[in-house]
């Protein structure tokens, strides 16, 4: 797949608007992971759209924690009574003095991997003299999500009529600003006691519209008059954290690795299991749709915690992970002990806690290895959505192999913290189809792509398919040479005969389609369908 880009099939097809991405030239890595080979690396992650109309995007957790303070001044302008002023009798406030007041304007924050927010609130506030609102206002959550929605619904005398386009002209960008508009956070430790306020700020996501430590500082400034409580800058898009983190003055808060968890056992590490869960194969680079699909694998997880010793050494302990299947005949594997072994490693640039487990199966016995990402100064790991499709990586397979080909790739079953993507066309019988799938655009290598449904119409029979094991996804480096199967639990009747499944082939540097063909029971390819249109763009 051509990085960001959403191509047409044909010569000359059009790009579709708005689906490419703007790649930073540098990004935070922290906190993400990309799989090669039999290890975990760091997976740069692309900067990604602050959607201030839909809820907060997901952001990286990253593994520093800047101690701040900064908090409005006691000889504040006190803020007209909420009974007589601007917010009379509405659903928001003009100053924030108390918990009380938060909590009159806060809800719960629904993104789980920013842990360190546990509520949300918003505000809009005059970025020029110009405004015709000139106060700053807090409005209530609960009562309106959306910036747009409460300055239209709640404040017309100011904002009636605005459109969309207008929003972003005076909102998002420099050149029209009038108001600031942007989003307050109680802000958490690891253990859930309130450490103070952030606040970030709606900015269009273009590299050059991204704040100035200026810009950010004279927000900060008109916020504390009115909001009584501590307050620090707290940015969420990976842009606005890469641009604080050179602030020279202003005090900001940054992510914390929310994967990670204190341990009740004092001097061991630990992996917690919340609630029951399961992991799934995932694709390697280079290998074949053949050998994807022989390589698909899903292992059941219990609820559970296991310790696991810190000092160096080698271990016997508890095993993890519990049954599963393998390959397209789902062939059944069980651990074969209850115990695993457990290695503390010490090298001169980390240490390694590798946990190995071994498996029996219809063809021998295998090992799941995994290299456990813990806190250098000791914890645990949170093994849960989303941290596992971020953070969890391990290898099930012949210890004594010497090729990839013959190991699964266990990762997340769901995905769900990579972009929402799909992909779609039409035939010129009328046919159609379409294969949703998560997908992170990688700033190098191959960005992780997992199919999770897909809808093929052929001579007037539609075939529904979510089944993990009947949808397989092959690339090759940079996510080029797409190769997509999707198989039938029940075959369709096409052209006379029974047809098991649909296969995209897709141009080996771009993600125009090569070809696109029904499969018969074998896999192998029976009808070659004519493609009238072909789109692979972000899902909405």
């Amino acid at each position: 797949m051509k990085h960001g880009a959403c191509h047409r099939a044909g010569t000359g097809g059009a790009v579709h608007p708005g689906a490419r991405l703007r790649i930073s030239s540098i990004v935070d890595a922290a906190g993400s992971r990309m799989r090669r080979g039999a290890r975990d690396l760091v997976r740069l992650r692309v900067a990604q759209r602050l959607l201030w109309g839909a809820g907060m995007s997901r952001r990286l957790c990253a593994l520093a924690l800047v101690v701040f303070a900064a908090c409005g001044g006691s000889d504040a302008e006190p803020a007209p009574d909420a009974a007589t002023g601007l917010c009379a009798g509405r659903p928001c406030l003009t100053a924030i003095d108390d918990a009380a007041d938060w909590a009159a304007v806060s809800g719960p924050h629904a993104e789980p991997e920013r842990c360190d927010f546990l509520e949300d609130a918003k505000f809009i506030a005059p970025a020029s003299a110009a405004a015709e609102l000139q106060e700053v206002v807090f409005q209530d959550v609960k009562a309106h999500r959306l910036h747009l929605d409460f300055m239209t619904q709640v404040l017309p005398e100011f904002f009636g009529g605005l459109t969309p386009q207008q929003y972003q002209q005076v909102v998002l960008r420099r050149a029209g600003r009038q108001y600031w508009a942007g989003a307050l956070f109680r802000l958490v430790d690891e253990r859930g006691a309130t450490t103070g306020y952030g606040f970030d700020v709606a900015v269009d996501p273009a590299w050059e519209e991204q704040f100035t430590e200026a810009e950010v500082a004279s927000v900060q400034a008109l916020l504390v008059a009115r909001f009584h409580l501590p307050l620090v800058y707290a940015p969420t898009s990976d842009d606005a954290i890469y641009h604080a983190r050179m602030f020279t003055g202003l005090v900001a808060h940054f992510p914390r690795a929310c994967q990670y968890v204190p341990c009740a056992t004092a001097g061991m590490d630990c992996v917690q299991v919340p609630t029951a869960t399961t992991i799934c194969g995932h694709f390697m680079e280079g290998r074949s749709a053949a050998v994807e699909l022989a390589r698909k694998a899903r292992v059941a997880v219990a609820a559970r915690t296991i310790d696991l010793p810190r000092d160096p050494g080698s271990y016997t302990v508890p095993a993890l992970f519990g049954a599963g299947e393998l390959g397209p005949a789902r062939a059944p594997i069980a651990p074969a002990a209850a115990t695993a072994t457990y290695q503390v490693v010490v090298q001169p640039w980390s240490v390694q806690h590798i946990y190995t487990q071994r498996y029996t199966s219809p063809t021998g016995p295998i090992e799941l290895r995994w290299e456990v990402p813990l806190p250098e100064d000791g914890g645990g790991f949170l093994f849960a959505e989303p941290y596992l499709s971020d953070h969890f990586g391990a290898m099930l397979g012949d210890p004594a192999a010497t090729t990839l080909d013959v190991l699964s790739d266990l990762g997340s079953c769901t995905s769900e913290s990579l972009e929402r993507w799909r992909a779609r066309g039409a035939l010129a019988d009328g046919g159609s189809f379409q294969i949703d799938f998560r997908y992170q655009p990688p700033f190098a290598g191959s960005g992780p792509l997992f199919p999770t449904r897909a809808e093929v119409t052929l001579g007037g029979e539609t075939a529904v398919v979510d089944d993990y094991f009947r949808l397989v996804y092959a690339g090759e480096h940079h996510n080029w040479n797409n190769q997509y199967w999707v198989l039938f639990a029940t075959p369709i009747t096409y052209r006379g005969h029974a047809v098991h499944g649909l296969w995209l082939d897709e141009a080996p540097t771009t993600s125009e389609l090569d070809g696109a063909y029904t499969l018969d029971a074998a896999h192998q390819p029976l009808d070659t369908l004519a493609i009238t249109s072909y789109v692979v763009e972000r899902a909405p």
